[in-house]
Parts: C-alpha cells; structure tokens; sequence
C-alpha cells in the first residue's frame, strides 16, 4: 500500500491493486490486480502535461462535448472535449483503511488559454466558471472513480460526459459482453437504430454502437476466458458507448501503436451523451465502478 508522484504520474496501490493517473487529462492510464493489467494503453500514448495531444488509452474524460453535438451551446466544442488536454491538479492522495484514494481537480482558470474553451464562453457571452473533481478509490479488486462538476456562474450550462474507457483484453474476437439485452442502440457506422435482442454482444469488426441503458442493463461484464471484468455506474450515465477501431481504423491514428493492437482491446463506455444542464450554483456528479471478477 503506497503512493508514488513521479513527475506527471501518481502511481498508487492497496491490497494486490495498483493504479496509475496521468495529470495529462487525469487519464487513468493503469489498473492492475494481482498483476493483470485491464486497460489498454498505446505504446505511442504521449503521457505528459505537455503533449499537446490527449493520451491515447486508458480512460480519458470527455467533457463537455461528446461527437458532432446537436447542441447548440457545443458545436464549436471539438469532439471528446477539452479537458482531457489539461494538466490536473493533483490534490492529495492517502492510504485509508480499506482503501486508497487520489484527488484531483481542474477549473476553468486552468482553461484559459484554450480554444476550444474560449470558443464555449462565446456561445455564453461570458466566462463559463466551473471546477471538476475526480476521486480514485482503489480497492484490492475494484477502482471506483467519482466525477463532479460545479457550475458556478452561467444560468443554464449544458454538456456531454463520457468515461472513454480502453479496456485491456486477451484477443477482442474471443470477448464477449453481456447486459446489454433489451437497450436501443444507434449503430453510428450504418446511421441505424436497432433493438439489441442478443444476450451477448460479440465484436468482430469495425465497432461504433451507443447505447440507451434501461432499468435492467445497469450491470454490464466484458468476459474472455479467465479476463473477466464488471462495469456499474451511477443512473445519470444511461449511455453505453461499444468501440474498437479495426485494422482500417487503428491505421489511420498516428498514436495507435502498435497497429495490430487493436486485436488486444475494445472501448467500453458509460457516459451521458444526450446532453445533461445545470443550474448556476449546482452540482452535478457521477460514479464508474471497474470491478474485476
């Protein structure tokens, strides 16, 4: 049981867990049990405060917008956001009892000087105050990741939310995902909605699905022989995000490396897409839990 700061990195562990976050986009770039790594990482992921570029793996935050938004308040917001390009704060982080924990935080003075920000305040026709903060809670077979964001100026602000989670697996063809039986799913590929009547989701292409989660598929596992891994979250994430590139796609990104590694891994998603809004002086906060099983 530890925690270690070295430079842009806070490494820490509890039990046979250890966990690693980059201040680049406070990305959780590792979570380990008992010596199994479960999230997938590019070899060309850059993860310094510095880089200019978002880190490539592990589970980058998207906020506030998604994709290509239909709000008006975020189409001059890139896709995936601008808060995954932020140096973080790193708070604290501390051995409890049956934990550990590491703080985080950014606000918008961190933001300042970045265009897709100042591109947000002038939708508003103000500065757009705000502050996040993110709490790891590492557990000896779990990590629980709690997400909050206070809006502290602007009458109404509207945003898009995702954990963008690469999760680390042993061959994507042999994985499967069950929970999500029952949800609606647009398959942004073919531009269609569809019903999901499977009782497992296999993916063995080029994969870009979003799903809306109902009462019954709050409890979703990825499984591939003995990797086997239970994603929860709080009811405000109701959207499911299933990605792997493929060969065509994986070879379009420069920081995709090694190209073939799109094999060892598959995007799997919790997040609100549709659009969420807070009143001025709100807070708005959210949980992911990556149990292993």
């Amino acid at each position: 049981m530890s925690v270690e700061v070295e430079g842009d990195l806070i490494r820490f562990s509890y039990g046979g867990a250890r966990a690693c976050v980059a201040r680049k986009g406070c990305t959780l770039v590792s979570f380990v049990v008992n010596g199994d790594e479960y999230l997938y990482l590019s070899e060309a992921a850059n993860l310094s405060s510095k880089s200019s570029t978002p880190v490539r793996g592990g589970m980058p935050l998207i906020f506030p917008a998604f994709g290509k938004s239909y709000l008006e308040s975020l189409k001059a917001v890139q896709q995936h956001g601008f808060v995954r390009n932020m140096a973080w704060d790193f708070v604290i982080a501390e051995v409890l009892t049956e934990r550990t924990v590491a703080r985080f935080r950014l606000s918008h003075r961190q933001c300042e000087n970045e265009q897709q920000y100042i591109s947000w305040c002038q939708f508003y026709g103000q500065r757009i105050e705000f502050e996040l903060s993110m709490v790891f809670e590492l557990f000896p077979d779990h990590i629980t990741v709690d997400t909050s964001l206070v809006n502290e100026n602007v009458s109404e602000l509207e945003f898009q939310f995702l954990y963008h989670t690469y999760f680390r697996v042993p061959c994507v063809r042999d994985m499967y995902i069950t929970g999500l039986k029952g949800a609606k799913y647009l398959d942004r590929l073919q531009t269609r909605y569809r019903l999901d009547t499977s009782p497992m989701l296999k993916v063995e292409e080029q994969t870009d699905k979003m799903y809306k989660l109902g009462e019954a598929n709050r409890e979703i596992d990825i499984l591939s022989g003995n990797y086997n891994v239970r994603l929860t979250a709080s009811e405000n994430l109701s959207d499911l995000v299933v990605w792997n590139p493929w060969k065509e796609g994986a070879a379009k990104m420069k920081d995709f490396e090694p190209k073939s590694s799109y094999r060892n891994m598959c995007c799997v998603e919790f997040g609100a897409v549709e659009g969420t809004t807070l009143a001025k002086g709100g807070r708005w906060r959210c949980q992911h839990t990556i149990t292993i099983i």
